[in-house]
């Protein structure tokens, strides 16, 4: 196959992917304000970055991600129903809804669980990362983040231990501008990617608007830990078009948004970058999104269908052997 067509083949998943979590974030978004769903983080806004740096990674580098990395796992393949499932914690869970919605998992595509504290899956990337360089294997870790975990301690001694042992991970930072309800410019000083040098290792800005740019830039940090020059602090610029969760009101500290379909809007800016190779045309862009928004309403239909999961799973995977305490705390509640 040529080059360019491998190009044009990659780019349109990478622009279906975008879609695919658009449409998608759309669904949930609205289904929880009806009372079908309970909670839910949105993405909107930070398709293109994740996109961009999920075309960087092999199938067998490691994911430690935060609860917005919708986007990401459906490039890398995960199944939409996965997805679904989490949210609505039915008995297909792969967690059998013990974790609160938008706490994704996926062993089978190297997802790790998400923790609700921020910042508290960065030392854990950057142990797994000790442990593949200990091992030398070639695979490397993608840790994602929002702006707000800059500030924390775990931010600190995930890239201090990083640094000091040239370990292969890639922090990506999403910058959505906003912690919440805070601001960036609240909450650091400096430009977060200029905080690697404090560690020792490398930083480089992307436009995370962009998907190319991120693919790009974070490509080169993929290259760069598998080689074994260790860690790179990748701060992705993008914008939270929507609240920080579906429990959040942000017109309460919020006067300027980014509107969907703007100049601004990362699918937008993907069509035109799209547009410009000429990879794709109207007509194709509104068969993805014909074909995306179909595959969207069976998926949540079929999953809305399956049951909560039985009581009783409760106890499973507690224990390796069933200790007599579990046994009479199952005798007493079921």
């Amino acid at each position: 196959m040529p080059e360019d067509s491998e190009e044009r083949n990659k780019f349109i998943k990478a622009y279906t992917a975008m879609v695919l979590s658009r449409t998608l974030d759309r669904k949930i978004v609205t289904s929880q304000r009806q009372g079908r769903v309970g909670f839910y983080t949105p993405t909107m806004g930070q398709e293109a970055l994740q996109v961009g740096a999920s075309m960087a990674m092999e199938t067998a580098d490691l994911i430690y991600g935060y609860y917005r990395d919708v986007p990401l796992m459906l490039h890398r393949g995960v199944p939409i129903e996965t997805i679904i499932n989490q949210i609505m914690g039915n008995d297909s869970d792969r967690a059998k809804g013990r974790q609160m919605p938008s706490h994704f998992s996926s062993k089978e595509f190297n997802f790790m669980s998400v923790q609700s504290p921020v910042a508290t899956n960065l030392p854990l990337a950057t142990g797994a990362a000790y442990a593949l360089k200990y091992q030398k294997k070639k695979n490397i870790v993608l840790a994602t983040f929002g702006d707000g975990s800059s500030s924390t301690p775990d931010f600190h001694a995930a890239l201090n231990l990083a640094g000091v042992f040239e370990l292969p991970v890639v922090f990506l930072c999403e910058n959505n501008g906003w912690a919440i309800s805070l601001p960036v410019e609240r909450q650091t000083k400096v430009e977060i990617w200029t905080k690697a040098e404090a560690y020792g290792i490398k930083g480089v800005k992307a436009d995370g608007n962009n998907f190319v740019d991120t693919y790009e830039k974070v490509n080169e940090a993929v290259k760069r830990a598998r080689e074994g020059k260790g860690a790179t602090l990748v701060e992705a610029t993008s914008f939270r078009m929507g609240p920080h969760s579906t429990s959040d009101d942000p017109t309460k500290y919020r006067t300027e948004n980014v509107e969907e379909g703007s100049e601004k809007d990362p699918i937008v800016v993907s069509e035109k970058i799209l547009k410009q190779r000429k990879y794709v045309d109207d007509k194709m862009i509104e068969n993805i999104k014909s074909r995306t928004h179909k595959l969207v309403e069976e998926k949540f239909n079929e999953c809305e269908k399956i049951s909560p999961p039985n009581p009783s799973t409760a106890f499973e995977g507690v224990y390796k052997n069933t200790t007599w305490m579990l046994k009479e705390e199952v005798e007493d509640i079921l």
